[in-house]
């Protein structure tokens, strides 16, 4: 994981990546190029589970053709797809980039290390409309059921279930971004995350003393804090997950 030790609020999984996409719809170049930059992480680390390999933005053409893969996505991104765009734009470049290996005939060597990647269909050979969103709407619903399945095993190491998590979302929107904001402060001190993954049991007093958030709500909402923390943590990987989570203005401050 890339990015987990920067800010909560990426623009790939925040509030304001509506915002921001709806501006580059109305023509604003200088938001899709800062979109765009800001995005090579994540476009870098999509390419680089594909092909099995730590790639170089100066050396492989792969990144390239994602970075390119990514702008189309932009472009051919539309709401009522329903899917969120991340992980529509992963599909796009996981295409555009299995496209580019088998032209090049490396796919063969490729396919090897992948632990994921594009299925039977790819949206290079469903072009037409109809045909596309049935493939979209295919891939989210797999996509869905294994982030789930993952996503539920990692916090059952840490003693929650995920029909726990969803019995302990609070009701109200301050107490859930209360405790969203120490989820966040947990996944931007890497320290305290990897104390969690070993203990599994919440940092009480560091998360206290960083956030100013009581202890008595910490406790109250341990196993909500614990799962969004995994969440925020492996975001790139539960991206159908993570768009349902509002992280509070401001972040973790």
């Amino acid at each position: 994981m890339e990015q987990h030790q920067e800010e909560c609020g990426s623009v790939l999984f925040g509030d304001e990546l509506e915002v921001c996409l709806q501006n580059i719809k109305e023509g604003d170049e200088s938001s899709r190029e800062k979109f765009i930059a800001d995005a090579k992480p994540f476009i870098a680390g999509v390419v680089g589970r594909l092909c099995g390999r730590s790639l170089s933005w100066e050396r492989d053409d792969e990144l390239s053709i994602g970075l390119i893969a990514f702008n189309e996505a932009i472009d051919r991104f539309k709401e009522k797809m329903g899917v969120p765009f991340t992980a529509f734009a992963r599909m796009v470049i996981r295409s555009r980039v299995t496209d580019y290996l088998r032209k090049e005939t490396r796919w063969n060597r490729v396919e090897l290390h992948m632990s994921e990647g594009p299925q039977e269909s790819t949206i290079s050979q469903v072009e037409n409309d109809a045909s596309l969103e049935r493939y979209i709407k295919e891939t989210a619903n797999r996509e869905r059921i294994e982030e789930i399945k993952d996503y539920n095993l990692k916090i059952t190491r840490l003693g929650i279930t995920f029909q726990e998590l969803v019995k302990s979302s609070p009701k109200h929107r301050d107490t859930r971004e209360t405790l969203i904001r120490a989820a966040c402060y947990i996944v931007e001190h890497s320290s305290l995350y990897d104390t969690l993954q070993v203990s599994k049991r919440l940092p009480m007093r560091e998360v206290e003393m960083g956030t100013g958030i009581s202890r008595k709500v910490l406790e109250r909402g341990r196993k909500y804090i614990i799962g969004i923390a995994v969440l925020l943590y492996h975001r790139e990987e539960y991206i159908y997950l993570n768009s349902y989570v509002r992280l509070p203005q401001g972040g973790a401050d």
